[in-house]
């Protein structure tokens, strides 16, 4: 049970950085010289959600409940942070 917690975990959060992977590519017009700050670092926040998200989806799967909630927090605390600056980009 404890490895499909984890699989979800690091699957919701690869759908997450897909997402902001699709979002830095469609955003910026065509001819767009440079990007927005913000539509750059919501793909760095999304990226650094995604190995929180692994080190969690590890310690869940091996029972380590203290890195699982600490790593977990951070990916939440990223994702909101990703959220935030997509829809500042957007």
């Amino acid at each position: 049970m404890r490895a499909v917690v984890g699989l979800a975990v690091l699957g919701a959060a690869g759908v997450l950085t897909w997402v902001g992977w699709i979002a830095y590519e469609l955003l910026c017009e065509e001819g767009c010289t440079g990007r927005p700050w913000p539509l750059a670092a919501q793909l760095v926040s999304a990226c650094a959600g995604l190995v929180c998200a692994a080190v969690a989806a590890h310690a869940i799967g091996t029972g380590a409940r203290r890195r699982a909630g600490i790593a977990g927090a951070c990916a939440a605390a990223a994702y909101v942070v990703w959220a935030a600056l997509l829809v500042a980009a957007g």
